[in-house]
């Protein structure tokens, strides 16, 4: 079980999975249980699914949910964390057209139906970075927004090396990328200079395998 001491509820009978998916859900044991789920809409990247859920409660009364997930010729996407012959981590700046800004961000993509999170992971940083990975290592996944979104992609950490030329996709505007110490990225998320919430999740996975500047993963931290 997870560490942390109950201050209500703590997990009484019918027990509650953490970090496992349930699909459609049961109602009974307080979860939003899917009666109905459409696609309302969709493109190559992603669909927008529009459920009819049963709350919880003894009214059983039903509500209009949406969510988005990757699209149906996409798995759960992957974040990478390109790490450098220094130990330093590799971030891009790119134009994020949701929000509208320019964001420094670790590299992430989808990933094609079949291809692996250490497949993805490559592809990913060559595309962006014009960098070729030696070797990597799982850190997990991660919910970055689990009120509005079901793919929890998967974080991954890469040693990586010069590797020829960038080559993004056409959906993509990066103009630069930038090379951090780990203090420095830790400093940067912190302050708030860094916004994006996958390389701020990132931070908190690195810390165990990061010794001051240096940077040795450890096996047995990610369950």
């Amino acid at each position: 079980m997870p560490e942390g001491r109950a201050i209500r509820g703590g997990g009484a009978p019918p027990v509650r999975r953490e970090n496992t998916p349930s699909e459609p859900g049961d109602a009974g044991r307080g979860e939003l249980q899917i009666l109905a789920e459409q696609v309302h809409w969709e493109n190559e990247a992603a669909r927008l699914l529009l459920s009819t859920v049963r709350l919880p409660g003894r009214e059983g009364k039903t509500k209009d949910q949406f969510r988005l997930t990757p699209g149906a010729k996409h798995d759960d996407g992957v974040v990478i964390v390109p790490i450098d012959e220094r130990d330093r981590i590799i971030l891009v700046r790119q134009f994020r057209h949701p929000v509208r800004m320019w964001l420094r961000e670790l590299p992430r993509g989808s990933r094609e139906k079949g291809e692996t999170p250490e497949e993805g992971a490559r592809r990913e940083v060559k595309e962006e970075l014009g960098l070729e990975v030696t070797e990597s290592w799982p850190l997990g996944r991660i919910a970055t927004d689990s009120g509005q979104q079901r793919g929890i992609p998967f974080l991954i950490a890469a040693r990586v090396r010069k590797g020829g030329e960038t080559d993004p996709d056409d959906s993509e505007s990066i103009d630069a990328s930038f090379a951090y110490t780990f203090s420095e990225l830790a400093r940067a998320c912190a302050s708030g200079e860094i916004l994006d919430s996958f390389t701020i999740a990132a931070v908190t996975r690195l810390l165990p395998h990061f010794d001051g500047e240096r940077f040795e993963y450890k096996p047995g931290v990610v369950r």
